[in-house]
């Protein structure tokens, strides 16, 4: 368990961390659920006779499909378990767990392919129907950090990410610029250029840049990430012949003690980062 590399990169990996027993008997529930597929999705009337667009993800025990599952296997695991309490500190909290499911685009209506010509969507959920809006649908999305819902409070959190399908590069797999949490949390869309398949241009001011290692996270069933709150993420769209969809899983959790942690020295380097940023540029 490299800690340290953690701290400098932002993300940490366990390979093939889980049982296959365990995450199997869970994707052979998911599958049952429901047919994964086009018939998911609202056609282009019942879409426009819709009122409003809250509450349209899961919420913590609100229309929430991981509420049908045990995951103790995960939230019990105790790598995992070791892992948090070193970053987080004992007695942390599950701020909200849900499934992610990544869409393919040949499942979208078309008039919904229209609207992704336009604008680029992110979050597909508006588009679903609502019994099916149990976990949350996206097709590619932007490089962001977990903190752009909280920059209000403390980001004493982390992100877990669980892999229950083997996730080649077809499949959208997550993209990580690795140390870019030292830059602290900054706000959405990001100045970035020269996106490459290795690395990219980043920039708090959109003056300044620094290169940034793009690491690709394809990966198998069983494979458990864990980044922080200020970690630049997303995933290119799937490609548009591939017709593999993926179905992972999702975790914010945050710290509650009030002991110092590794979470706190790595946010105390943010700021300290951020300072010196501030003294170059005067």
């Amino acid at each position: 368990m490299d800690l340290n590399s953690f701290s400098k990169k932002g993300i940490i990996k366990f390979d093939k961390l889980l049982s296959s027993e365990n995450y199997n008997r869970i994707n052979i529930k998911l599958f049952q659920d429901r047919k994964w597929g086009k018939s998911l999705f609202l056609n282009e009337a019942e879409f426009k006779k819709q009122k409003q667009f809250k509450k349209i993800n899961p919420g913590k025990n609100i229309q929430n499909l991981t509420n049908k599952y045990d995951l103790s296997f995960i939230e019990k695991n105790q790598t995992i378990g070791q892992c948090l309490n070193k970053i987080l500190g004992k007695n942390y909290r599950i701020v909200l767990k849900k499934f992610i499911v990544s869409v393919p685009k040949d499942w979208m209506p078309t008039y919904v392919k229209n609207l992704d010509k336009k604008s680029p969507l992110k979050n597909l959920n508006k588009f679903i129907k609502k019994k099916y809006r149990d976990v949350t649908y996206f097709q590619g999305l932007d490089f962001h950090m977990d903190s752009i819902d909280r920059q209000f409070q403390s980001n004493k959190f982390i992100t877990l990410y669980v892999y229950l399908d083997d996730v080649t590069d077809d499949m959208s797999p997550l993209e990580i610029l690795e140390s870019s949490h030292k830059f602290g949390h900054d706000t959405w869309p990001h100045h970035i250029r020269n996106n490459t398949k290795k690395s990219l241009l980043f920039s708090i001011d959109n003056k300044k840049f620094y290169k940034l290692k793009k690491t690709v996270l394809s990966g198998n069933a069983g494979d458990v990430f864990i980044w922080t709150s200020n970690t630049l993420h997303g995933t290119s769209k799937p490609k548009i012949k591939s017709r593999k969809f993926r179905i992972s899983l999702r975790y914010l959790i945050e710290k509650t003690s009030k002991k110092k942690t590794i979470i706190d020295k790595i946010l105390k380097d943010e700021k300290i980062h951020q300072i010196l940023k501030n003294i170059d540029k005067s």
